[in-house]
């Protein structure tokens, strides 16, 4: 019951400036949208094999890429500023312990160098490695590798956005430590669980082939690893 007028307080807060969300949320996609051509073109010099085409198989797919893109663009910008105004909303209400400005600002800054950090990772090593993997197999059998124009940057986008956000780890990690949710006693306790873990996500998300696996995984590992060695020394 304690929660329920903050939660009236961020809602209320929310529905004032719906507006103003609406306004950056179509500016966003309008910005993205005429971006998304040269954004879709780099990326295909950049990341297909020289031995790969891509084709569109209905008249408006490329269209539908442009907007899927701009769309994202659009809901990624509104929900960062959303949970601004959630924190500042939060943060004004007495009854709560203040963060304070500088730490917030901080944990931005490392979240969005993590982030980038995983987008540079996907972009100049994981997926170069992946797609000539993957079209060499193909060659070797004595297949034309031919990708549909939706299904290659879903690809390349569902990769680089999981690894921006599988390289939160350390935030994560050292946010528990913080809150003492968990001991780096008990972070390496559950080491061996947390790597068949990583696995699993692994092979989840990157094509059924053990180098893409291994390329998602072990970057996982090391980070947490890392993490640890950092919360012992904090």
């Amino acid at each position: 019951m304690e929660n329920k007028p903050a939660y009236d307080e961020i809602v209320a807060n929310l529905q004032k400036r719906v507006w103003i969300y609406a306004v950056i949320a179509i500016s966003t996609f309008v910005a993205a949208f005429n971006f998304s051509e040269e954004l879709t073109e780099w990326l295909g010099d950049k990341l297909l094999p020289d031995d790969a085409t891509l084709v569109y198989l209905s008249p408006a797919e490329f269209l539908i890429l442009k907007m899927r893109i701009a769309g994202y663009a659009a809901l990624s910008v509104s929900f960062i500023l959303v949970m601004i105004d959630c924190w500042a909303t939060m943060r004004s209400r007495s009854d709560l312990p203040d963060i304070g400005f500088g730490k917030i600002v901080t944990i931005l800054i490392i979240s969005l160098g993590l982030f980038t950090a995983g987008m540079l990772y996907s972009l100049e090593l994981m997926l170069p490695l992946v797609l000539d993997f993957l079209q060499s197999d193909a060659a070797d059998a004595g297949l034309d590798t031919t990708y549909r124009l939706t299904s290659f940057y879903h690809f390349v986008f569902l990769l680089t956005f999981a690894l921006g956000i599988s390289f939160q780890l350390p935030l994560i990690v050292m946010l528990l430590l913080k809150l003492e949710l968990a001991t780096t006693e008990k972070l390496a306790e559950f080491r061996s669980h947390l790597i068949v873990t990583f696995f699993v996500l692994a092979a989840m998300i990157t094509p059924p082939d053990v180098i893409s696996q291994f390329l998602l995984a072990v970057p996982l590992i090391i980070l947490y690893e890392l993490s640890i060695i950092i919360g012992k020394i904090a």
